[in-house]
């Protein structure tokens, strides 16, 4: 019995200190394609975070995964 990948998202997190107290935010990404490498997603981050006059601090890929509970074939 294995895992089925649903869906998959990716969570950035940028620092900034015009953030006010926490100076920190994040953004969520949905529908995230499944063969997404981990290099390619920090790429992106970085990119976001140039653009946005941040520091990208954190990035934590979010998945959802169904477990089977009926075997193929039966």
């Amino acid at each position: 019995m294995s895992f089925e990948l649903l869906d998959q998202s990716i969570q950035y997190s940028f620092y900034n200190p015009k953030y006010g107290k926490e100076k920190t935010k994040s953004r969520i990404f949905r529908n995230l394609k499944k063969g997404a490498s981990a290099a390619g997603l920090a790429k992106v981050g970085d990119a976001l975070a140039i653009l946005q006059g941040d520091d990208l601090i954190a990035a934590t890929l979010i998945q959802k995964q169904a477990i089977p509970l009926i075997e193929e074939g039966n």
